[in-house]
This record gives C-alpha cells, structure tokens and sequence, in this order.
C-alpha cells in the first residue's frame, strides 16, 4: 500500500493499481528519439504486474500498529518483503518467462541499489540478519535467471543483443516504476523550486509540489542516456523534459481515503471495505505544450 497523507486523510493506493500504471507507461513508451521496448508485451507485462506479489497482502491490509494506521509499503518487514515478491516472481514466470525475469531483476535490484554498482545497498532498512536472508535470496534468483534466460532467449539475436536489451527494458521498468509512484502521491497543483533526484522523498508520507529528476535511461539498448524531468505545471498535468512517449497521455490512479485519526486493524479493513474509489486524474505531455493555458 502507498500511504499518503493530505488534506486531513490518509490516501491509499494499492500497489497493483501503481503497477498497472507503470504497465501503461510502459505500453506508451517510444517516440523518434526513444526506442520502443522490445519484447514490448513482455516488457509491458512486467511493468504492469512488477508488483504482483502486493496483491494479497495489500488486500489484507499490512498495519502499522504504533501508528494505528496501514503500513505504508516501504514500512513493510524484510521478511514479508521477501515473500511477497517471491510470490509475484512466480506468478509473472507462469504468464511470461521473460516478463518474469524483469520482475525478478525488479525485486533482487531493490536489495542491490537497483543494479547501479557492485555492492549497492537496499533501500529497505536492514538489519544484519535482514541483510545476510537477503544475500541468500539475491543469489538463489541469479541463479534462476540462468535457465530463465536460456527459455527467453531467441535464435535470431546473439546474446550480446538479448543481454544488452534485458538490462536496458530493466531500466526502462525501473523509470516507469519511479514516475508512476511520483503520479500515486504527488499533489495535482504547480510547484516550482530547485530540481531533485525523485525516490528518497518516498519515505516520507506528506508530499509537496516539486520537480524532479528521474535516474537517466538510455534512449535504446546501448544508446547515449538522458535524465528526464518531471513537473507539475498546470494542475493534473504533467510535464516530462525530454518527453519518450508516442503521444500526450491520460492516466487514472485510483485510491481510497481514510480520515487521518487513530485505526485498529478491523476498523481500518473494514472502513476500506465500505469506501469507494476515488480517481484521480493526470495529463502527461511534453513540454511547454501548456504553458499558455
């Protein structure tokens, strides 16, 4: 669960309705300056269901207990991390063998700095038998990934080709990932101010207007990297410097709203149970398309 906290509530969001936006993000990806992901539906299917294992779980609804309300999905215990995204690795591979190697590239990566360099940490808090479960589960999924590989890779590429657009739709995953949980809690008004690497912030539950910088991607499978910027410039619409997808785009994100106050679990289940979706709204174009509006 995504737990945001505005306007005197708490906003949920389930982390398959984030993952089915990543899914469309994904799916839209690719312009005359950004390659289309290839294989599109496995790398489309991967986005969309990164966050598999979430299903039941955010269904049950995980709770903080000293704060009295649902556990906000970076508060989640290592252990129940670990099985969870096991769980959705296993899903994915029965739909997809290669969208369920991203997945799990996607999880082990959350333990290792998201493959950004040897020896990268979690962005989990960890303590030391935290840490050593964690090696162990990183190892067992590389070694997966060996017949995984051999079951996704095609006749017609060499593997060079096959490798290096597995980590490059890696990537790609990682970005859509990042934006849809910037479009989950970002408030829908203009904010200005300084540009700031996106992904620390989503520690914290409160969030105010700002623009941001997303990790740089590769505009195709070993092609030069750009940095794109993500802002709020007029309200429910989002402005991406440089822009990869096909066409402005229009997407949805659904959550439920939960007064601000103290919860016990079943209060907390079964208010949610009784709360309809609320949907929120968001524009995505390129830039100074609304600049005069």
């Amino acid at each position: 669960m995504i737990v945001t906290r505005r306007d005197g509530c708490l906003e949920l969001v389930e982390q398959v309705e984030h993952g089915r936006i990543a899914g469309a993000l994904a799916g839209a990806w690719g312009n005359e300056v950004f390659g289309r992901p290839d294989p599109h539906p496995a790398v489309q299917l991967a986005a969309a269901r990164h966050d598999e294992g979430w299903r039941a779980w955010d269904g049950a609804v995980l709770f903080h207990e000293i704060e009295r309300r649902p556990q906000h999905f970076l508060e989640i215990d290592a252990s129940e991390h670990i099985t969870l995204y096991r769980a959705g690795v296993q899903q994915v591979s029965m739909l997809d063998v290669y969208a369920g190697l991203l997945v799990g590239m996607h999880w082990s990566g959350l333990y290792r700095g998201r493959w950004s360099r040897p020896g990268g940490g979690s962005r989990l808090q960890r303590s030391e038998g935290d840490r050593r479960r964690q090696d162990e589960v990183v190892h067992d999924e590389e070694r997966r990934w060996i017949e995984a590989k051999h079951l996704a890779w095609r006749d017609e590429e060499p593997r060079s080709v096959f490798e290096s657009k597995l980590w490059h739709n890696y990537d790609l995953l990682q970005l859509c990932d990042l934006l849809s949980l910037y479009l989950c809690v970002m408030p829908a008004e203009p904010g200005g101010g300084a540009v700031t690497l996106w992904g620390p912030q989503l520690r914290e539950l409160e969030h105010q207007p700002e623009i941001v910088s997303l990790p740089p991607i590769a505009v195709s499978p070993g092609g030069h990297r750009l940095a794109l910027t993500v802002s709020v410039r007029v309200r429910g619409e989002v402005t991406v410097d440089p822009f990869p997808f096909a066409g402005a785009l229009e997407l949805e994100v659904g959550h439920r709203r939960l007064p601000d106050r103290g919860w016990t679990h079943d209060e907390a289940v079964d208010r949610l149970a009784r709360t309809p979706l609320t949907v929120s709204r968001w524009q995505l174009v390129p830039p100074h398309a609304g600049v005069d509006q």
